[in-house]
């Protein structure tokens, strides 16, 4: 049984393997140890949103398995063992029936989906933010025809597109009448949502939800201003919250995410953070893009190359394939600017950029104007990281 590490990295998702991958492309032969609360299988958690489209089964979506990382990586993987205390002092983490020393700790702990404020957990309301969910997901949807989205957001938006083509009866509540609000100008968020009602969506405009109870084996939803309506399953997808109770727990600063400096680097000595959990430059950054380019510069420096994390404009492509979206979200704690629709010769594309005193933070392409995505990219600063951000 192992009990010492170079490398532990508390979390067995795509923010924990990045790193372990990218530390074994640097050198081989500091041992890695990845512990984690659940099977470990690794798989990419953005095709969970969209593997119905693309009729993809939980197999399907697995790239690797536990041993199988263990195998290819020359790294060892704990699973079914979720981390109970951390020893900064004596650099340990505690398992349930053994404690791990390290040398340097990564806590890569993920997220959990946001609960809707004063609704229970019940049967048939459910979150996909890991392949568990999803698995839960499919067991349910043969029996579900009718289904409630709660959120407009990307989770949301992608969900409904893959569900109405599968041939489900969809309804989605959003707090505003657009969607994707904050990731795009209202011109295009409301050209997104005219979309989806055109593929069949019941689009309903209400304050929030405020509770879901099971009556027989339906779900009966009330909403803040709307009549109450009754469905076969509930999607909550009303975002996601970084995990970060045993970081606190522990003593480690956090605000919304783990904070750390430009290299990862907790107040802890030899603690990182990176992923969903992590808060660096102030950003919560949840994208596969800008967990990249964290593993691959906090493992230079895990190996001896201080490195510190660089954020370019890094585009998100929304998955949906009837209705092509790619945008660049502005990235900074708090927002100034504003959005202004471009001019475009194409009359099913729409272009829209995000201004700030001249400087271009942010940019949307919609439709047929996505095939400009390289030209607007070139126009972006090299870092979306403003000097203030980056100031120790």
């Amino acid at each position: 049984m192992n009990t010492h590490a170079d490398i532990v990295i508390i979390g067995s998702g795509m923010a924990g393997y990045m790193l372990a991958q990218n530390i074994r492309q640097i050198e081989s032969s500091k041992s890695i140890t990845v512990v984690t609360q659940n099977d470990g299988r690794f798989y990419p958690k953005p095709m969970l949103s969209t593997a119905l489209y693309h009729k993809k089964s939980p197999d399907h979506i697995v790239t690797a398995t536990a041993q199988e990382m263990m195998d290819k990586y020359n790294i060892h993987v704990m699973t079914n063992a979720p981390v109970t205390e951390v020893d900064f002092a004596q650099k340990k983490v505690q398992l349930p029936n053994q404690s791990l020393a390290y040398d340097q700790l990564v806590f890569a702990t993920g997220s959990k989906s946001n609960k809707i404020p004063k609704v229970k957990d019940i049967e048939g309301l459910l979150s996909v933010n890991s392949i568990e969910d999803y698995e839960t997901l499919l067991d349910q949807l043969p029996h579900a025809q009718e289904i409630l989205i709660i959120g407009s957001g990307l989770v949301g938006i992608e969900f409904s597109h893959d569900l109405l083509t599968a041939g489900h009866r969809v309804s989605m509540v959003s707090q505003t009448e657009e969607a994707l609000l904050g990731l795009v100008p209202k011109t295009i968020g409301l050209k997104c949502r005219d979309h989806l009602i055109g593929m069949g969506l019941e689009w309903i405009t209400d304050a929030g939800v405020r509770d879901v109870q099971r009556q027989d084996k339906k779900l009966s939803v009330h909403f803040s201003e709307q009549p109450t309506k009754q469905y076969d399953l509930v999607l909550s997808a009303i975002g996601i919250a970084p995990n970060t109770d045993l970081a606190k727990q522990s003593g480690l600063n956090t605000k919304r995410g783990i904070i750390t400096d430009t290299y990862g680097c907790c107040r802890a000595k030899d603690v990182f953070a990176l992923g969903d959990c992590a808060e660096i430059y102030g950003l919560n950054l949840t994208y596969v893009a800008p967990i990249k380019q964290q593993a691959q510069a906090i493992a230079k420096t895990l190996t001896g190359t201080k490195t510190p994390v660089h954020y370019p404009a890094m585009p998100v492509v929304v998955k949906m394939p009837t209705f092509p979206l790619t945008l660049v979200p502005v990235r900074e704690p708090k927002i100034t600017g504003q959005w202004e629709i471009q001019d475009n010769a194409d009359d099913s594309g729409m272009i829209a950029a995000f201004y700030d005193e001249k400087k271009l933070k942010g940019f949307a392409l919609a439709g047929t104007a996505t095939r400009q995505r390289n030209e607007w990219l070139a126009k972006m600063p090299d870092s979306i990281v403003s000097e203030d951000q980056s100031a120790p």
